[in-house]
Order: structure tokens, then C-alpha cells, then sequence
């Protein structure tokens, strides 16, 4: 008996690829919190604040560094690299950088459109860094200003003119409660700014004062705040926190050992809490991925720790000598206005969230890897989503970067009412589709949403899979190694001699069929040799029959057939994973196989095949239009040429692919309200350029039971992939014994 055996001398796989004040006072003292201080003037340079890029209402789920690099190369933002004496030793700072601004920037965010409050002294209000800003007064102040409430302001929402102060919020306008830190407090008047502030539609408000030796430890919060005379102060934090976020800095004590009682103001008033922060003071040491150690200056959490976060107060900041004065600005009176600006950026951002959801963002993603965490605790913010804090830093340092960008799993809302992970395909396509799918589906946007109700825009291709095809060469050295390949090596070398039973024959360079493609086998009802064919196709989601007429012609012979197909899961290649279940096609189709003689020992070959199919809509799919696809190739023939038994075979074929359909998808895109809104869009099914090969392939006999195979073939639109190319070879040997 003889058995057949193949050897494989050399495998050549290559795909290369181009492709205002009235009240009654209280005898407590407001100050400004100790130690804020100021160290040597700075001059600025010529350049204003640039911010050139558009901003939808969605935040982002990339950065683009170029973009980023143009914020860091900003006058304003350069101004802030600096050397600080922080406890003892110099280190170097830069506070815009540590609190990640230049990406919030570099996405063209500025807090337009947003106004922050605060309760501070007079702001210089002709200052070159609030020209063009409105700012709304209530109390009184001055317009000479002071510099504690100028370099606040900078901080807060300085349109980084000249070089001068690159505030946060740049593009916000400002709305000041006048505190003057030589008198004593009015509850009543403190309470009406926070009521004035809150008619404004202020998203923020920015306190960097606090009672003079009043903390935690020395008073019960609760019963201080339900005396009669700071009633009115409560009612107005209770007003603004309908709609806004307040932030109160912790004093500048850093041996102090309980915080400061007005910045720890939730703690009697529980309500107030889901829309405050307390923010310390840190001069970090970071790179461009986490923060590494942080020293901090001021007061730590302590019992705020809950509510409370960390952010560089050393900063350069307006001054309130000149209209282009500077000063370096030191305390936690300058890192508390980081936060508030940072919440109108985020304002701009989620133009959706509600401001306890905007605090909730930007505690959950403060950077808390520099500390321990064996002696932290955690705190729940939404289901799936927990962030640790410790009594020093709180939640950790101001992280813009990660508030703009998905937190926890991403979704995709879908129109039943479930949802789609982001990264899980929503439609995938074969071969047949090439990138014509991804293509179309990158012209359109959806929504997706994070675990903290954050929303954002991104490119519909997201929802584009593709199903993986098998590499043309593997292929064909699979078939050139088949035990049967001597035999039909021999035939196709005979019946191009005699110009005989030309068709039926298969080149190792294989072309899919349509049945193919869906998965299906055939298997002949009828003999091989008769002119009338009928086979069946099975397959594991593919059923069909198929029926072949064989013509004799002079010097050739032609072969018509025609198919019908059922398929389940997909149509044409294309499924809705997830839904596969839903999904039914049917498929028909006509093929023609010519081949004739035309000069002695050899021949020309055509092949074609035209089809369509018709199926059901799933998932995000609501329909399917009919999809019309084919094929057709080119083949040059010749035995002998080499020696006797041998065939070389010249091709050029464009392989199956869809010439007309489409899907109409479902997509989410809008979110307001807490609301998506959704589409009906149609996508192409057909790629852009169609693949074209160009090859070869010879088969000659190497001993009595011998056979070489070998073959190359190039690929313009690989894969249906426009601009794709590849170049693929083969060599195989088979023995027979």
C-alpha cells in the first residue's frame, strides 16, 4: 500500500504592509490663613495665553501630545518652573504640571462659559490678567485691590496674558464676595454672597480664609454652625450647594493637629459634604505618569480627610502693585483656587453633571499612589468605583488628566436599554468587507459613559470588529503539501495538453467561494466525471445546496452552477456579536468557470462568481439592506515548460468582495440630561478599494514520488484594506510512498 508523506523545505511567509455687606457682625476674627506669604517679584514675558482648540461638550478618552506640548511651551506655564525652599530643601516645582493642566489645556478646556465665586480681600480688577473677564461684585471692595484676593483670582481664572498668571480657568468670569480680613465677620453678609454667587449660576466657590484658632478639636461643628447668628451663612451654603461646589484651603499650620473648623464645615452639616473640598498644600515630586513623594507645607487633612485633597499652593500669581505685576504666591490660599478653577474646568467638560458629580470626578482621580495605603481608608463613590485617602493628603494630588478621561468601564448605551462595554465590538466583518465597515462607521460619533456619569464623544469605529482571515500563504502551502497534489498536478498537466476537462480544477493559491466565506464544505451527491453536478453544503452555521452544469466546448468546456445558502450568525462575513443568535441569511448565487485551449499545451482560465444575500437585523444592527458581493479571476496556464508533468500557472484575480450594502445601526448620540438620545445611521458594507493579486504558482514532479510547489503572489488592498499591500511565497516539497 502506499502512503504519502509531506516534507516542508522552506516556509516563505511575508506580508509587508503600507499602510456686596449690611449684616450684624460677630466678634471672630476672619483672617487670612497664616503663613501665606510672598517671595520676590517676577516679570512676564510678551506672549498671551493661546488656546486655539475646539472643545465639544464630551470630555476626551486621548490626549493629543503635540497639542500638549504648545500648552507647556505657553509663556504662563513656563513662568511657573521654579526652585522651592519647601522644610529645608530645594526642589523644583511647577504646580500647572503637577496638577496635570497642560492636558486639560492642550483639549482647548478653559472654563468658558463658567463663572467662580469667591470670598476673599480686594482684587485688582484692572489687572492685565482679568481684561476681558466680567467680574461681578458683591460687598464693596476696592478696585485697587490687595494681594491676597488678586493672586487668588490669578490662580482661579488669569488669562495667562503677557506671560503673567496661566490661571486654571482662563476663560471663566469671576464673581467676588468681599471679606475684609481687618474687621470682624458678618455671617449675614458671607451668607448673601453665597446667595448672590448661587442667582449668578457660579459653579465653584473658592475660600481661602478661616477662624482664627477655631478647629475641630476646640469646638463641635454642629452646635457652632446652629447658633442663630451664622444661620443666614448656613442657608447660603446650602443654596450654593444646590448647584455648585465649595472649596475651603486648610490653614497653613503644619504641626497643626485638627483642622480648621469652617473648612471642616461638613462634619456638623453632613448635607453639605457630597459638594465640598478641603485642599492642603504639597510641593510633589512627580513624572509624566504618577506623582512619586509629595512634602507637604501646610496643615494636613487631618478630620476633613474624607472630603479633602492635595494641590502645589507655590505659585506665580498677580500682583496687586501694578497691572503687570507678579509675585510668588505661597500657602493654601493658592492651592485651594487650583481646585475651584479645575471644577469649572470640568464644568465646561460634563456640561451634564451635576456639581456634587463634578467633585466626585475630581476626588476619585486625585493621585493617591505616592502614599501608604496600609494606613488609609476608602471611600465609595459609585458602585464598582472606591478611591483611598489618608488623614495627610487626603484623596491625594489634583489629577486633571484622569478626571477628563473614563473612569471605571466605559459603556455604550444602547437603544434596549442595555449597554456595550467600550472595547467590545457592536458589528464585525470579514474579508468580504475589508475596512469598509470601520471606514464608514469613523465618519460618525457615539456616546459612551463612564461609572461616575461622565460623558464623551468618540469615533463610531469603536464599535467595529473584524474577524481574522487565514494568510494566503499558509493556505497554500497547506495545499501544496495535500497528498492528492501530485495526482491533480498530473491531471491539470493532461487536461491542458488535450484541452479536455479544463474545468474543476484548484490551484493552491485558493480564491474562496461564497460558501466558502460562510463556512460551508461541499460534499458531490453525484458522480465526479458526470456533467450535471449536485452537491450539498454543510458547515457548522452554514446549510445550502448547489447544482453545476458541465459544457464540452472546442478546445475548452464551461461550467455554470448556482447555490442557495442559509446561514446562522452572520451575513456575508458580517455578525453582531452578542446577538449572534438573532441573525439569519440566505444567500444565492451563480458561478461560471471557463477554460479553454488557446496555443499548444496551454490554456486560459476565467472564473467569476455573483451573489446576494438578505438578513436580520440584532443588537445595535437594526437592518440589513441586500449585500451584493463577488469575484472573478484570470488565469494563464502551461505544461511542459520546464519539463514534462510540469504546469505553471499566471494569475490575476480580484477576490470576493461586497460591491453594494449596508446596515442601518442604532446609535447613541447624544447625552443630556442624564438622557441618550439615539439615531438611526446607515453604514457601508462595501470596502473602499478592492483587493487585487497578481502570482504564481508551478507544481513539477522532482522524482517518481516526488513534487515540488512553489508560489508568489502580491496584494494591492489586502484584505480589502485600501493601501494594504502584501507580498506572499511558498515553497513545499511532497514525497509519496
Amino acid at each position: 500500500m502506499k502512503r504519502s508523506a509531506s516534507l516542508v523545505l522552506i516556509a516563505l511567509l511575508a506580508a509587508c504592509n503600507s499602510d456686596k455687606d449690611g449684616g450684624i457682625g460677630s466678634s471672630i476674627l476672619v483672617t487670612q490663613n497664616p503663613g501665606d506669604g510672598t517671595n520676590g517679584p517676577i516679570t512676564g514675558g510678551s506672549t498671551t495665553g493661546d488656546y486655539p482648540y475646539p472643545w465639544n461638550r464630551y470630555f476626551v478618552t486621548e490626549f493629543d501630545e503635540i497639542k500638549v506640548q504648545r500648552i507647556r511651551d505657553l509663556p504662563g506655564f513656563i513662568a511657573n518652573n521654579f526652585r522651592f525652599d519647601g522644610q529645608g530643601k530645594y526642589v523644583e516645582s511647577n504646580p500647572l504640571a503637577a496638577a496635570r493642566l497642560d492636558y486639560a489645556h492642550s483639549t482647548g478646556l478653559s472654563g468658558a462659559g463658567q463663572i467662580v465665586s469667591m470670598i476673599d480681600d480686594g482684587i485688582r480688577i484692572t489687572h492685565e490678567q482679568f481684561a476681558g473677564k466680567k467680574i461681578y461684585t458683591s460687598g464693596g471692595a476696592l478696585p485697587a485691590g490687595n494681594f491676597h484676593g488678586t493672586a487668588v483670582a490669578s490662580v482661579m481664572a488669569g488669562n495667562g496674558a503677557n506671560g503673567g498668571t496661566l490661571g486654571f480657568a482662563p476663560g471663566a468670569d469671576i464673581h467676588q464676595g468681599y471679606l475684609d480680613y481687618e474687621v470682624s465677620v458678618s455671617w449675614n453678609a458671607l451668607g448673601r454672597y453665597m446667595a448672590e454667587a448661587a442667582s449668578l449660576g457660579a459653579i465653584v466657590s473658592n475660600n481661602s480664609w478661616g477662624l482664627s484658632d477655631l478647629t475641630v478639636k476646640d469646638q463641635n461643628v454642629a452646635s457652632y454652625f446652629q447658633h442663630p447668628g451664622r444661620k443666614s451663612y448656613v442657608d447660603g451654603l446650602r443654596e450654593f450647594a444646590t448647584g455648585g461646589v465649595i472649596v475651603f484651603a486648610l490653614q497653613n499650620d503644619y504641626f497643626a493637629d485638627s483642622a480648621s473648623l469652617i473648612a471642616a464645615l461638613p462634619l456638623g452639616i453632613p448635607e453639605l459634604e457630597s459638594n465640598w473640598i478641603s485642599v492642603v498644600n504639597a510641593i510633589p515630586t512627580f513624572n509624566d505618569t504618577r506623582v512619586e513623594s509629595a512634602e507637604r507645607i501646610s496643615t494636613a487633612c487631618l478630620e476633613t480627610a474624607r472630603f479633602c485633597m492635595t494641590a502645589n499652593g507655590n505659585i506665580m500669581a498677580a500682583s496687586e502693585t501694578r497691572d503687570d505685576s507678579y509675585k510668588i504666591a505661597v500657602g493654601a490660599s493658592f492651592a485651594a483656587p487650583q481646585v475651584a478653577g479645575s471644577i469649572a474646568l470640568l464644568a465646561e467638560a460634563f456640561p451634564d453633571l451635576a456639581a456634587s458629580q463634578l467633585r466626585d470626578r475630581l476626588l476619585a482621580t486625585a493621585d493617591n499612589s505616592f502614599f501608604d495605603h496600609t494606613k488609609s481608608q476608602t471611600h465609595t463613590f459609585a458602585p464598582g468605583i472606591t478611591h483611598d485617602y489618608n488623614e495627610e493628603f487626603g484623596h491625594g494630588f489634583l489629577n486633571l488628566r484622569a478626571a477628563l478621561l473614563p473612569i471605571g468601564q466605559a459603556e455604550i448605551p444602547m437603544a434596549n436599554g442595555q449597554s456595550l462595554d467600550l472595547g467590545t465590538a457592536a458589528i464585525t466583518s470579514g474579508s468580504a468587507t475589508g475596512d469598509g465597515l470601520s471606514r464608514s462607521l469613523a465618519s460618525l460619533s457615539v456616546v459612551s459613559t463612564d461609572q461616575l456619569y461622565g460623558s464623551f464623544n468618540l469615533s463610531a469605529d469603536v464599535l467595529a470588529g473584524a474577524t481574522g482571515r487565514a494568510d494566503p500563504a499558509v493556505t497554500a502551502l497547506s495545499a501544496a503539501i495535500r497528498p492528492a497534489m501530485t495526482t491533480d498536478r498530473s491531471n491539470l498537466n493532461a487536461a491542458i495538453r488535450s484541452g479536455t476537462n479544463l474545468t474543476g480544477h484548484q490551484g493552491v493559491w485558493t480564491d474562496p467561494t461564497g460558501a466558502e466565506i460562510l463556512g460551508g464544505a461541499h460534499v458531490q451527491l453525484t458522480a465526479a466525471d458526470s456533467p450535471l453536478g449536485l452537491a450539498v453544503m454543510t458547515g457548522e452555521a452554514t446549510t445550502g445546496i448547489s447544482l453545476h452544469q458541465t459544457f464540452d466546448l472546442a478546445g475548452g468546456s464551461l461550467q455554470v452552477g448556482v447555490a442557495t445558502m442559509r446561514t446562522d450568525g452572520s451575513i456575508m462575513g458580517v455578525s453582531v456579536p452578542r446577538h449572534s443568535g438573532e441573525v439569519t441569511s440566505f444567500t444565492n448565487a451563480l458561478h461560471i468557470d471557463f477554460a479553454s485551449t488557446i496555443a499548444t499545451n496551454t490554456a486560459l482560465r476565467f472564473n467569476a462568481e455573483t451573489g446576494y444575500a438578505n438578513g436580520d437585523g440584532a443588537g445595535m444592527v437594526r437592518d440589513f439592506s441586500t449585500i451584493s458581493y463577488n469575484r472573478v479571476g484570470f488565469a494563464v496556464e502551461r505544461a511542459d515548460i520546464g519539463q514534462t508533468g510540469d504546469v505553471l500557472a499566471v494569475f490575476a484575480r480580484r477576490p470576493l468582495g461586497i460591491t453594494r450594502g449596508s446596515a442601518d445601526m442604532d446609535l447613541p448620540v447624544q447625552f443630556a440630561s442624564g438622557e441618550t438620545s439615539f439615531a438611526t445611521r446607515r453604514v457601508s458594507l462595501a470596502p473602499v478599494e478592492r483587493q487585487l493579486d497578481l502570482g504564481f504558482e508551478y507544481s513539477a514532479p522532482i522524482s517518481r514520488n516526488g513534487n515540488l510547489t512553489l508560489g508568489m503572489m502580491h496584494s494591492d488592498n489586502d484584505g480589502n484594506v485600501a493601501g494594504r499591500r502584501a507580498m506572499s511565497g511558498f515553497v513545499g516539497v511532497q514525497f509519496s510512498f
